[in-house]
């Protein structure tokens, strides 16, 4: 009986898995790509989105907000709270199909099925937030290795006679990825009539990396205030530059921690074997 139920279970836990994980990645409009007339549904913490009831329900709207912070600091402009609902659905469906699977093919005692089943299912429900607090984590630490050379550029152009527009413009080609992308999104909205301040506040709120959100406040209050932006551009660019440096101190700090687990596991068995695996073939060798 319990292998026949299993029998069913497998296959219907992989459809509904993949149904869910494939229903998450359907495209939506993107916040960030919407025209003047929808300046106002760019801000990605509003609160008065359209969700689905079932996730109206169960997430309250504080906690519906921050998952639309989360998603805006890790990039993810078409993810909704729906749709990360539904991944979590589908991990879970995942982890039960996997503890079946285990349960399956390594026949372990039935009293561990509740157990494996338990952790295994948290485990893939659980995935989707980690993967999202490792592109938060991979976001900013990549517009913290681009700053120092963006700040350069914004403060060689305006010293050459530029507007900071302009400058910013010309420093986008020096900034690759996320933070690339940011200033061009905050220039994209200043073109369609919004605020150079509030575009550059907006952006520095989406990334949330401490670097840029203070290096954009000071570029913008310099500029009100009639302070020369170059000479403030250029400390921020070493500041930033100091704090790359000092974060590359600390991951090479933390790295003898992380290699404890990898030499506990494969390097040492293996240094045993080989010192140790010719004296015990020899002793337990048949003698003659």
């Amino acid at each position: 009986m319990m292998l026949a139920l299993l029998g069913y279970a497998i296959p219907l836990l992989f459809a509904a898995a993949a149904f869910f994980f494939v229903l998450s990645l359907l495209p939506s409009k993107s916040v960030l790509t919407q025209q003047l007339e929808e300046l106002q549904a760019r801000d990605s913490f509003r609160r008065d989105r359209e969700e689905s009831p079932l996730v109206t329900k169960v997430l309250s709207p504080g906690q519906r907000t921050a998952l639309w912070r989360k998603f805006a600091e890790a990039g993810w402009y078409t993810t909704t709270p729906t749709k990360f609902f539904m991944r979590i659905i589908a991990g879970l469906c995942f982890g039960a199909l996997l503890s079946l699977l285990l349960w399956k093919f390594f026949h372990f005692s039935p009293s561990w099925l509740i157990p494996v089943f338990a952790i295994v299912t948290f485990l893939g429900g659980y995935s989707p937030f980690f993967i999202l607090n490792q592109a938060i984590e991979a976001r900013k630490v990549a517009i913290q290795k681009a700053l120092p050379e963006f700040l350069d550029m914004i403060a060689a152009t305006v010293q050459a006679g530029l507007a900071l527009n302009s400058a910013l413009g010309y420093a986008v080609d020096v900034a690759p990825g996320p933070l690339g992308e940011e200033v061009k999104e905050a220039l994209a909205e200043i073109r369609l009539g919004r605020a150079r301040a509030d575009a550059l506040k907006a952006a520095g709120d989406r990334t949330n990396q401490p670097d840029f959100r203070n290096a954009l406040r000071a570029m913008t209050q310099a500029e009100r205030m009639g302070a020369n932006i170059a000479n403030i551009l250029t400390d921020l660019a070493q500041d930033a530059r100091h704090r790359r440096l000092m974060f590359v101190e600390e991951m090479a700090a933390k790295l003898p921690v992380k290699m404890v687990f990898p030499m506990v596991f494969f390097m040492i068995p293996a240094i045993f074997t080989i010192i140790f695996g010719a004296v015990a073939a020899n002793y337990f060798a048949p003698k003659p």
